[in-house]
């Protein structure tokens, strides 16, 4: 009998002594996370200032996929592994200037369309913003710019159109993917989606949106009226649209993400280049 509670009183304190093994393995690697974190938030922040100059000794008349900014980088370093993304705001929809000319309503709409999503929704989202009216009633009005694209989910759009969905063999992208609420509002050809550039005018169909595509690939547009050069492109489209598209950004997107171990560490912000300033930051 004493043997037993011998045996016991061992495995019990065997027990006891491997779970506080483990939780001092546990916290030592927690407190190693947070160091290695706050070592990257500081080589991350040290870099904001290259990033930025870099954007701003680029051609600024001119933004194109084919800019050294618009290519991916991925550096190992001795701490970590360093990758750097930037794209163009600009090449999306900016959803507060439906608020600001009746052409971009069209544009909107017809976004809504290309998305096999109803053109219901525009009155929603111009009701979240204060300037319009919900045909249904049931939507909430804001009554201000929006922050974020992500406050369309407060429009009654589904999470299918919000993210993306399959109809037949047809992938459409959803409606994030397109959006801004950050840029000049003029969205730049260069560097625009497909169906950002069909939703442009209703004249843009499927194989002109390619052409122009393929064009700027081998030859970025340096004025808006180049896009005269693709064949399909007539001087009506041209005068419908060119109040509305540019060939240049204004807005950068830069995410930066190092890599140590298991810690991953990523800074977001958007550049604002045309006033030099920072207008979104997170580190995560």
């Amino acid at each position: 009998m004493i043997l037993i509670l011998v045996l016991s009183f061992f495995l019990i304190l065997s027990a006891y002594v491997v779970s506080a093994l483990n939780s001092v393995a546990s916290a030592e690697r927690f407190v190693n996370q947070i160091y290695l974190k706050q070592q990257a938030y500081h080589a991350l922040t040290s870099l904001i200032p290259l990033i930025v100059q870099g954007l701003k000794e680029e051609d600024q008349s001119v933004d194109s996929l084919s800019d050294a900014w618009a290519m991916p980088l991925e550096v190992k370093t001795d701490k970590g592994t360093l990758t750097v993304t930037i794209y163009d705001e600009d090449r999306f929809f900016n959803l507060n200037y439906l608020l600001k000319d009746e052409s971009y309503k069209r544009v909107f709409e017809r976004l809504l369309t290309l998305l096999e999503i109803d053109t219901i929704y525009l009155d929603s989202v111009l009701t979240w913003l204060g300037k319009g009216y919900s045909s249904t009633q049931k939507y909430p009005s804001k009554g201000a710019e929006m922050d974020s694209p992500y406050e369309l989910i407060y429009t009654g759009f589904s999470e299918e159109d919000l993210y993306g969905k399959e109809i037949g063999s047809i992938t459409y992208p959803g409606l994030l993917s397109l959006v801004t609420t950050y840029s000049s509002g003029k969205i730049n050809i260069n560097t625009a989606p497909k169906y950002i550039i069909m939703a442009l005018d209703p004249a843009i169909d499927s194989a002109l949106a390619d052409r122009i595509i393929s064009y700027r690939q081998s030859k970025p547009f340096k004025r808006v009226e180049d896009l005269i050069l693709v064949e399909g492109v007539t001087l009506d489209i041209l005068y419908r649209i060119e109040k509305i598209v540019d060939v240049k950004s204004s807005h950068f997107r830069v995410i930066v993400t190092l890599k140590s171990g298991d810690v991953e560490t990523t800074l977001e912000l958007i550049y604002d280049r045309n006033n030099d300033k920072i207008v979104y930051k997170r580190i995560y």
